[in-house]
């Protein structure tokens, strides 16, 4: 979830309301404008992809939609992960040991790790695309992954619609930029 784009709802809804935008399970709205184009970091999607293979519920199962949190995918993840304590005393995994992973685990790990890099090179993408651009809104919405085909229908045929990325971190959110008109967003003294 955009933190950021949440806490300015109450502020960009008259320059949706404006431009007659509106978008179900609205989370935040930021004008592209205020934005600059980002070499977004993958971060550790290499030890974030095996934690989350360990978590999986059937094992090592990248289509999971259940994750375990127990012992034994703690023993997982500290069997193919290499740990160390930060400075509050807390565990925190480093990398990846792949002396311990082999044969199909090692090709489903690859596979998912190019995928989850591929979604936030995408979604990089669409971002630097409308960054800086004072005619663009971004929204970010609860609609992504699978809920697009239930609420597609009330975005992408509007006429303000430019595109649509699912969020790369958790997919059932995305993140929707729309044109609109940049004197919408002029503050009077009846706004």
């Amino acid at each position: 979830m955009d933190l950021v784009a949440y806490a300015q709802i109450e502020e960009l809804d008259k320059i949706a309301e404006r431009n007659g935008i509106v978008v179900p399970r609205l989370r935040g709205y930021r004008l592209m404008k205020d934005e600059k184009p980002d070499a977004w970091d993958y971060g550790d999607k290499e030890v974030e992809c095996v934690e989350a293979l360990c978590e999986a519920e059937p094992f090592w199962d990248p289509n999971s939609c259940c994750s375990l949190f127990d012992d034994k995918t703690d023993h997982l993840k500290d069997f193919y992960l290499e740990k160390a304590i930060d400075e509050k005393g807390y565990k925190k995994y480093t990398s990846v040991r792949w002396d311990r992973i082999h044969g199909w685990k090692r090709k489903v790990l690859k596979t998912f790790i190019h995928n989850e890099k591929k979604r936030v090179e995408k979604q990089r993408a669409a971002w630097n695309k409308y960054a800086g651009r004072d005619d663009v809104l971004y929204i970010h919405a609860r609609i992504g992954g699978d809920n697009w085909f239930h609420y597609h229908s009330q975005v992408d045929t509007k006429p303000w619609f430019l595109e649509k990325v699912d969020d790369s971190y958790d997919g059932t959110y995305c993140d929707i930029y729309a044109l609109i008109d940049p004197s919408s967003e002029v503050v009077g003294p009846n706004t």
